[in-house]
């Protein structure tokens, strides 16, 4: 069984923009550590997954083939850190949709796990909102907040709390 960080993506990897939505690979922002935060990642023992919610889809703002020729940018962008991400699960569906995949609810992890044979009680769930936290948690993983949303949210629930991805990424290498 492997050990795995699954990552938010939009807040947690890369910038929200002001309207918390990225529409195109214009705009597209790394955080300033996150190719160190990943850099440092791709040396633990962890495998990597995407794990995103994207209500933009849900919304009309954008359609699935922008959100894939957008993450394919996202994945150009974060590979001079070394890092491999194994697989992308993504939700399209907004929050009144009440579907199965949107986290909080664990589907996307549970799916992982599935497939590629996860060790929960090992892993991490990462991400900027109590969301993450709470699909990490429902999935069985340890979960860290990230306070790098445009609104940071606080979680009593979370494993632990930092300040940013390598932070979070520094305590997953010390545990």
């Amino acid at each position: 069984m492997m050990k795995t960080v699954f990552l938010d993506r939009d807040g947690t990897i890369i910038v929200d923009p002001p309207d918390e939505r990225v529409t195109s690979v214009e705009k597209i922002e790394l955080f300033p550590d996150t190719l160190e935060a990943l850099e440092h990642l791709a040396t633990l023992d962890y495998s990597v997954i995407l794990i995103t919610n994207q209500a933009g889809i849900a919304e009309g703002r954008i359609n699935e083939d922008d959100f894939w020729r957008i993450h394919n940018k996202v994945l150009d962008m974060l590979s001079p850190s070394g890092i491999k991400i194994l697989k992308t699960y993504m939700c399209p569906h907004g929050p009144a949709d009440n579907c199965e995949c949107r986290k909080p609810k664990p589907t996307m992890l549970l799916q992982a796990a599935k497939e590629f044979d996860i060790d929960l009680a090992n892993s991490w769930m990462v991400g900027d909102h109590e969301s993450d936290v709470k699909a990490g948690l429902n999935a069985g993983t340890k979960a860290i907040l990230v306070k790098t949303a445009n609104k940071p949210e606080d979680s009593d629930d979370a494993t632990y709390t930092a300040p940013t991805l390598l932070d979070a990424v520094k305590f997953i290498a010390n545990s």
